[in-house]
């Protein structure tokens, strides 16, 4: 039985709102009767445009006689003098309703226990705040034997002790009744409790009847809100895509431009980080932790940063070791942690290093809301949902990381960034104090980071006004920063912190090219870290970025800098064949590089001739 009242109160009509070329109510009756659990399916209805849409599609539905003021009531008319034994509630705003769950509700009333089940529903677990604080999703708390207790609209139990991570409830909207439970329950009156919660299965257990409880991890879309049947309708297009039919439809000539996201709020200064505790007070969730991924460097030395951090309730440091870059596999290991550690989704991840952890900290925020390995990530906008709040504190400058919609990961077949809408950082600080101590060649090599970002940006076949200006404006910072002597330490990291924010934007809009394709195969196959990576292979790349690579030469003499010679000299022809790969796989940056037909131009015994070089 699905009862169907037109006049919702919280979003009227939604029941005949369209959900992708269908009402909703016609999609939950035919998810109803697609389980093929039931010997008949109905929908009972007050409302004659509800009762037209279904047997106007060859469904079954019933008209209300009386008034009624819930499902239960409307559901207890309809099957007063009919010959069954269990009646199943199935509410009309479920559309996503499946087998297996519909199975586990009925399948209680054959077990050990059955006797004493007047009705069976089913609860979700709930891990975000937010959803757990909304009045429109129904919270339920158990017994030992998962009978229910209590259910609420509030909060249950109220989490007054933050160190107890108890896992909260949503009750799902599927009741399964023996028939005369559901008769008792139409002439017994409302109470108190029912009335003031709004939630009808309040009843039964007010005059004492037995509600089993049956956990289910099925997510679906209950749709209560507007809000809701555009969330519905992502869902409902996303199967769509898995059963695609071929369509003839006239074609319209449009522009697309790329709508890409930014970090949304920045703040810069010496001593910014201080404002941490405060920025982050107005995202923390009741009982939901922050977690902040600091690079290890900072663990012997805690008072530069870990004693400056306000830790609250069940917050929690996790010290990162950078010797290598970001893993897949590193990534999946700390959200499988995480996910079993804590009751509620972290109220934030905070990365405070240099790019690998700000990568570590994008990548760690994003899975946490998505399902799967960070390996199925890799690539250009493959994620659905949105990450948890993320904030980034760069303690080294020149990588864009801080600023980039991408987080680069290496997994087990490729080195490739997860680039999506839901990769930038919600918040960044920039506080040059924390750059001061870099060691100068590790300074210079991320510094050459973001000047190698603008030479194969500002020298690309993506070149826009967009990226113009920021690498431009990038690449006169680097000039000062790295050739002109004027500058003291304080002022060259302020702006190198500048520099790496406007080169990390320069290719919002744009990309790379050369360099980083090359030092991508490198670190996949040595491991060499990004910074120096970059400066190897771009000190041999003059035949493709000649005035960049002559001043690059110049700012490695002002500095002193010796870069490491002869790392590809041992390489098997296998290791080659491997880096030329990885490199060759990043399209997007060989066709800014050298353009849409860049195959003419660069094939495998180029590629390996330039790495013998290295």
């Amino acid at each position: 039985m699905i009862p169907a009242r037109y006049a919702a109160s919280r979003f009227p009509g939604k029941l005949m709102q369209d959900l992708e070329g269908k009402s909703v109510i016609l999609r939950t009756y035919e998810a109803a009767v697609s389980t093929a659990l039931f010997s008949e399916v109905y929908v009972v209805t007050d409302s004659e445009i509800i009762f037209n849409e279904i047997t106007s599609h060859g469904g079954k539905a019933i008209m209300s006689i009386k008034e009624h003021d819930c499902g239960s009531d409307r559901i207890a008319e309809a099957v007063e003098n009919m010959d069954i034994d269990i009646v199943v509630n199935v509410q009309g705003d479920e559309p996503f309703t499946e087998r297996e769950s519909l199975e586990k509700v009925l399948e209680v009333f054959e077990g050990d226990d059955a006797d004493k089940i007047d009705l069976a529903s089913l609860m979700t677990p709930m891990s975000d705040w937010d959803d757990i604080v909304n009045p429109n999703s129904v919270k339920v708390i158990v017994d030992k034997d998962d009978y229910a207790l209590y259910f609420s609209r509030a909060p249950i139990p109220y989490p007054r002790d933050k160190e107890i991570n108890h896992t909260y409830y949503k009750h799902k909207g599927i009741y399964a009744f023996r028939k005369q439970a559901i008769l008792d329950f139409y002439r017994l009156p409302m109470r108190t409790l029912e009335a003031s919660e709004k939630i009808e299965c309040i009843r039964y257990l007010e005059y004492g009847k037995n509600i089993k409880m049956i956990e289910t991890h099925h997510e679906g879309v209950e749709i209560d809100t507007p809000e809701d049947l555009e969330k519905a309708k992502k869902l409902i297009n996303k199967q769509n895509l898995l059963n695609i039919t071929s369509t003839t439809t006239p074609k319209i000539k449009e522009s697309i431009h790329k709508n890409f996201p930014m970090v949304p709020r920045v703040v810069f200064g010496k001593g910014s980080f201080n404002q941490l505790g405060q920025i982050l007070s107005s995202e923390r969730k009741n009982g939901a932790p922050f977690i902040y991924l600091i690079d290890d460097v900072f663990e012997n030395n805690k008072t530069f940063i870990e004693d400056r951090i306000r830790l609250s309730g069940n917050d929690r440091i996790v010290y990162i070791s950078t010797q290598e870059e970001p893993k897949t596999s590193q990534v999946d290991e700390l959200v499988s942690e995480f996910k079993s550690t804590y009751s509620f989704t972290p109220s934030g991840i905070i990365g405070i290093g240099g790019g690998s952890i700000m990568d570590l900290a994008k990548a760690v925020a994003i899975m946490m809301n998505n399902t799967g390995s960070a390996t199925e990530y890799q690539g250009w906008d493959l994620v659905d949902n949105k990450a948890v709040y993320h904030v980034g504190i760069p303690t080294i400058s020149g990588t864009g990381a801080e600023v980039s919609r991408t987080t680069v990961l290496t997994g087990p077949e490729k080195k490739l960034g997860i680039n999506s809408d839901f990769t930038p950082f919600d918040q960044v600080i920039l506080d040059p104090e924390l750059i001061k101590d870099v060691p100068k060649n590790q300074w210079f090599y991320t510094g050459m980071d973001c000047y190698i970002h603008c030479i194969e940006s500002l020298n690309g076949t993506y070149l826009n006004a967009f990226s113009q200006s920021y690498g431009e404006k990038a690449l006169d910072l680097c000039k000062e920063i790295f050739l002109e002597d004027s500058l003291d330490r304080e002022e060259a990291d302020a702006k190198l912190m500048m520099a790496s924010w406007h080169g990390g934007m320069s290719i919002a809009y744009s990309q790379v090219g050369v360099a980083h394709a090359m030092s991508y195969g490198l670190a996949y196959v040595l491991g060499t870290k990004h910074g120096i990576g970059n400066c190897i292979v771009f000190d041999k790349l003059g035949d493709y970025y000649p005035e960049g690579v002559a001043l690059f030469k110049k700012m490695k003499e002002v500095h002193d800098i010796e870069l490491p010679t002869g790392i590809c000299a041992n390489v098997t022809e296998e290791q080659l064949d491997t880096m030329v790969s990885v490199a060759l796989g990043l399209v997007p940056l060989w066709e800014n590089a050298l353009g849409k037909n860049w195959q003419d131009k660069m094939n495998a015994d180029i590629l390996k001739s330039i790495y013998r070089t290295l």
